[in-house]
């Protein structure tokens, strides 16, 4: 039975954006002494997996020679207890060279299918002298709960021409609380909601809080470009509104708006129903 629960508010976990710091060489551009390469790390973008895959843009300055990347589990890299140093002739020596790098063209890497903690270190050499930079990526570990049916309401049934799909209901094995249901909104497209906490237990069984961040689907609505969902609560900045729930059965419900940027598209219970 669905009803109105207040909540703690709960963080949501995200992925941000990593930018490593920059060194400075040289007085003049095309005049650096010293090789200097700086990584900055962007949410891989569909048809990438951004769960899994890695945007990396490395940047150079024009005492960059040759460059090189590694990427490990981070738990390897630790495991090595090398110097910074001595890490730099490890990823010369083992790791990809990157082609087309200069101080005028950065270059844009791709690393696909990363599972777990990583790092993803970058080397710049001119001669002798290495300089290097890294950045962090955890690719998520997603393992099934249950199969079943997203059953979307009537209000978005109407307006996206779809009353239901098949998806998987999932959890992440190395982010706390974190669910999603893949693919639910199309290939790519999943929703993902975060659990709580809080508990109990109603007509339906036991059951988890749950809360449905903005995100996009692969909804278009007319000339106002694409739809994205939240819940309730989410979009009126309030618990009082949290009514999105999780039951140990598999079942779920979810109070969502569907919005535009020019505004709402209208809001009700979505639900999933695990096979039986």
């Amino acid at each position: 039975m669905k009803k109105y629960i207040n909540s703690i508010m709960f963080a949501i976990v995200g992925l941000a954006v990593l930018t490593a710091c920059t060194e400075k060489n040289g007085t003049e551009p095309g005049n650096d002494s010293n090789p200097v390469v700086t990584v900055y790390q962007y949410e891989a973008a569909l048809p990438l997996n951004p769960d899994n895959d890695a945007f990396i843009r490395v940047a150079a300055n024009s005492a960059v020679q040759q460059a090189y990347y590694l990427a490990e589990k981070t738990s390897e890299k630790e495991a090595r207890n090398m110097t910074k140093e001595a890490y730099a002739d490890y990823v010369v020596s083992n790791g990809q060279a990157i082609s087309g790098l200069t101080a005028n063209t950065p270059y844009d890497l791709i690393i696909k299918d990363l599972m777990g903690d990583y790092s993803i270190t970058v080397v710049g050499v001119n001669g002798s002298t290495k300089y290097s930079a890294e950045t962090a990526f955890k690719g998520l570990d997603w393992r099934d709960i249950t199969t079943g049916t997203y059953v979307f309401s009537s209000k978005a049934a109407s307006r996206f021409g779809v009353e239901s799909a098949p998806t998987t209901l999932q959890y992440c094995a190395n982010v706390d609380n974190l669910y999603r249901l893949k693919d639910v909104f199309g290939t790519g497209y999943s929703l993902k909601f975060t659990g709580t906490g809080k508990k109990g237990t109603d007509d339906d069984g036991n059951f988890e809080v749950v809360r449905v961040p903005s995100q996009l689907t692969s909804f278009t609505y007319g000339n106002y470009g694409a739809v994205s969902i939240r819940d309730v609560a989410t979009w009126q900045n309030s618990d009082n509104y949290l009514d999105n729930q999780m039951y140990e059965s598999g079942y779920c419900y979810f109070w969502v708006q569907y919005f535009v940027s020019a505004g709402s598209l209208g809001y009700d219970y979505d639900e999933f129903y695990p096979a039986e």
